[in-house]
């Protein structure tokens, strides 16, 4: 009896304790569970990952004649889409940059003394060889020269005739090493993770201009690399053998194109986009086929699914392009630009497909700057949100209900945040004021094996691409679809986590006046009432942003208007909390409290507006930075982080103070002067005109 006494208590314990644990719920969400279980049925993670491997099996050096009659991954794409069912499919050949591209067509590395050995060979990876490398047979000696970009690499060294051993990049060097000291070639090492994987080699180019001395770059493994820096520190003497052979061929750019048309609003089209090329030698399949397969996949499923009679057609287009990093993306919206003024929206998805514990790696949406306060950060927020929810819940019971697994799959977590724009892939062609479609970014980061021989399929997961098509199918059905109601349910999840928002940046106010010394606190309390100002600003243009789905709906207007009532009282409390907290500081330091007023130059540069000017290149914000370094434009270095966004605020009725305010909340204070300075470049450059009240 006290042994089933004992049990039961036993027993009734760990049911207390089971119970006493913390249950997570499911956020809400704007579609329907079931809906959303039904895209996880359809959504195919090996599909997939079987049309990445397709994609980038191995690393491959291009065949020559794909320059010629096209390029291998766009007709893979091509058949797909036609395979698939879209509407549209096509290759769109696009304007070259250049006239020709380097091609390689052999390349060894041969150490000769003190023994005979292989190196490295095009033909078994081919990343060995920078791109830009000119052909040469050459036999010379090895010198190793540390990171080779200072003068003071080469004291006492003698490289002239010889081949340096460079700890970095090889074009870093190559002025240097090659140019001025008379090196005959170069050998890198620079990887993205050499800590985490000792052999990987990293994808490099060397850019030697008409004027250089022709040259050629090898790269290695950080193994290789200290194997032979050792060699030379025991005064072994190395020589090696290069042998490369090149090419210039007529430049080709194309890109593919698919499109699910809408079966009411045709003309109102969400864009998605990857890119199928960074560069036309590297290849990397996390970066990026891993999410050009997730686009393809969702457009299959969003077809499918259609097909089946799951969902009716969707009312709005959803166009796929699969591109050249960046350059691409600017190319077809200015080949297109009737095609561009369709766009409402895009995702783009950048390295979205690799196994997250492998990788060491989470998933993240990059949101949009603050130029572009948008509804659609927060909708899809609200996807990737319910995704990290629901994986959670579905981890703890066992993966038994909820799961978003892939059969050949990890059942790794699913790891993500939330992050502020950083830029740097397609979307930032769709955020630039001079296009200014809301755009945010799918990625996985960080990456272990980023832009290295080791980027192959057997780092990605199909369980993690299957969830990205999850969120990709469920955000293109929910925008493709939205009306009226949809528009009043997103109104509530801008202001709920708009609030969140705020109350972050009414935190950093705060601060800024409660760390203020005597001398600082005047400028802190005026940096401190713009950003909530701002903050309030950017909240309110992201509620309005829904206006775009609900039409003349009276219900939806009268629900923004409270909501835009309740942010006013939101500021006015705010500003009142921020005026006491001043009058506190000035208190604590014996100051006279102050009226904040426009200084001269502040009046002065209200009745400044900048008006943006059609140029070549001004939507490229390396160009653009290219042009203010041959300007030989001494600017403060906030101006230049801040420099993308300065022009993204542009918008004919800001003035040069009301954009110096703006960007000011979002990175730091800038020099209002510093400001007037650039956008006076920007008018000597033709990219602006500065019109006056």
């Amino acid at each position: 009896m006290k042994k089933h006494l004992a049990a039961l208590l036993v027993l009734l314990f760990l049911v207390s304790a089971a119970m006493a644990q913390p249950q997570e719920k499911l956020p809400r969400t704007l579609l329907s569970l079931r809906l959303l279980q039904d895209i996880i049925n359809e959504a195919n993670g090996e599909l997939a990952l079987q049309n990445e491997i397709f994609l980038t099996g191995v690393n491959r050096n291009r065949k020559a004649e794909e320059y010629a009659t096209g390029y291998f991954e766009t007709r893979f794409i091509l058949e797909k889409l036609r395979e698939y069912g879209y509407d549209e499919a096509q290759v769109v050949e696009l304007p070259s940059r250049d006239q020709t591209v380097w091609d390689a067509e052999e390349a060894e590395l041969w150490m000769v003394e003190p023994v005979k050995k292989k190196i490295a060979d095009l033909k078994e990876i081919p990343a060995v060889l920078c791109s830009g490398s000119a052909s040469t047979d050459v036999t010379a000696e090895l010198v190793e020269v540390g990171p080779g970009f200072s003068e003071d690499h080469y004291k006492n060294k003698d490289v002239k005739g010889k081949i340096v051993l460079v700890y970095g990049s090889p074009e870093a060097a190559r002025r240097l090493a090659v140019e001025k000291f008379g090196a005959v070639g170069l050998i890198g090492c620079s990887s993205s993770h050499p800590e985490f994987d000792r052999d990987q080699i990293g994808w490099s180019s060397i850019r030697v201009g008409p004027k250089d001395k022709p040259t050629f770059a090898f790269m290695v493994s950080e193994r290789t690399y200290f194997d032979l820096k050792l060699a030379l520190e025991r005064k072994t003497r190395i020589v090696l053998r290069a042998l490369v052979k090149t090419q210039r061929l007529p430049a080709r750019e194309e890109m593919a194109v698919g499109l699910i048309k809408g079966a009411e609003k045709p003309e109102e089209e969400l864009v998605l986009t990857a890119h199928l090329f960074e560069g036309y030698a590297k290849q990397g399949a996390n970066d990026d086929a891993s999410g050009c397969v997730a686009i393809l996949e969702a457009g299959r499923v969003l077809k499918k699914m259609v097909a089946d009679g799951t969902i009716p057609p969707l009312k709005r287009s959803v166009r796929f392009l699969f591109v050249p990093e960046i350059s691409g993306t600017r190319a077809y919206i200015q080949k297109y630009p009737e095609i561009a003024r369709r766009f409402f929206a895009n995702i783009n998805e950048d390295m979205v497909g690799e196994a997250l514990v492998k990788n060491l790696s989470a998933f993240r949406l990059e949101v949009t700057p603050y130029s572009l306060p948008t509804y659609l950060n927060d909708v899809v927020a609200s996807f990737v949100e319910w995704m990290g929810a629901s994986q959670r819940i579905s981890q703890d019971g066992g993966w038994k209900e909820l799961a978003v697994l892939s059969p050949a799959g990890s059942r790794d977590p699913f790891y993500y945040s939330i992050d502020p724009y950083s830029g740097g892939s397609d979307h930032i062609v769709f955020i630039d004021g001079a296009v200014k479609v809301p755009a945010v970014m799918f990625i996985c980061w960080p990456d272990m094996w980023y832009h290295t021989s080791g980027d192959l399929p057997d780092k990605s997961d199909s369980t993690q691409l299957k969830r990205v098509v999850t969120l990709t199918v469920a955000s293109a059905i929910f925008l493709a679809n939205a009306g009226p109601e949809e528009a009043r349910a997103i109104l509530n999840e801008v202001s709920a986590r708009g609030l969140g928002r705020l109350g972050r940046e009414k935190g950093r106010a705060v601060e800024m006046i409660m760390k203020a010394d005597s001398k600082g606190l005047a400028a802190a309390r005026k940096e401190a009432v713009n950003i909530l100002r701002q903050a309030v600003a950017r909240e309110k243009e992201a509620l309005e942003s829904a206006r775009f789905f609900a039409g003349n709906d009276r219900q939806f207007a009268s629900l923004l208007a409270a909501k835009l009532n309740t942010l006013d009282q939101f500021q006015v409390a705010g500003l009142n909390e921020l005026e006491e907290l001043y009058r506190q500081g000035c208190q604590r330091h014996g100051l006279k409290t102050e009226k904040l007023t426009l200084t001269p130059d502040e009046v002065r540069l209200s009745r400044v507006v900048p008006v943006r000017k059609p140029a070549a290149g001004e939507g490229d914000p390396w160009m653009v930075l290219m042009r203010l370094r041959e300007m030989n434009l001494q600017l403060s270095p906030l101006i230049y982080r801040a420099e993308f966004e300065l022009r993204n605020f542009i918008d004919g009725k800001k003035s040069i103070l009301d954009i110096r305010n703006a960007a000011s909340a979002e990175y730091d204070p800038l020099p209002l002067l510093e400001v007037e300075k650039y956008f006076q470049a920007l008018e000597k450059a033709g990219m602006v005109e500065l019109k006056k009240k």
